[in-house]
């Protein structure tokens, strides 16, 4: 499975391929349709966090290429169901920070410019009980 991100840019494209003389009502209504199935899930791309949840409970990490749809501050069994809890610095309370990051099995689940992790229990562990203990990530 490849996993691209399904960010919703491709709203703003329709929108210009759209015939100029629809009735207004009209053009805001197909994309509301169009909207519906546009959904951000972890690990998508962004800019900011209102890319990621207009609800507020993620955030775009722009210190990652092309930014990182994520959840801090994760707890064991608390991400999304693509996701998985990891603990970064586990070693060291103080500095110990978690992230919802997105489950991944190889390469190919992964976004471009991000692999398949895995946690290597001195830098970083998964706290979550799943079929993948790994994450996409920059390598």
């Amino acid at each position: 499975m490849i996993r691209r991100s399904r960010s919703c840019s491709t709203l703003a494209s329709v929108s210009r391929a759209l015939p100029r003389h629809l009735p207004a009502v009209t053009l805001v209504g197909l994309l509301a349709v169009l909207a519906v199935g546009c959904t951000p899930e972890i690990g998508d791309d962004c800019s900011t966090s209102v890319d990621c949840s207009a609800n507020g409970d993620r955030i775009c990490d722009t210190a990652q290429p092309e930014g990182y749809c994520t959840v801090r501050g994760c707890e064991r069994g608390t991400c999304p169901e693509e996701a998985i809890c990891v603990e970064f610095r586990p070693n060291v309370d103080r500095l110990a920070d978690r992230w919802c990051l997105y489950a991944c099995e190889s390469d190919d689940d992964c976004r471009d410019g991000y692999a398949c992790l895995s946690a290597d229990g001195d830098l970083s562990r998964v706290l979550d009980d799943r079929d993948s203990s790994r994450y996409c990530g920059v390598p």
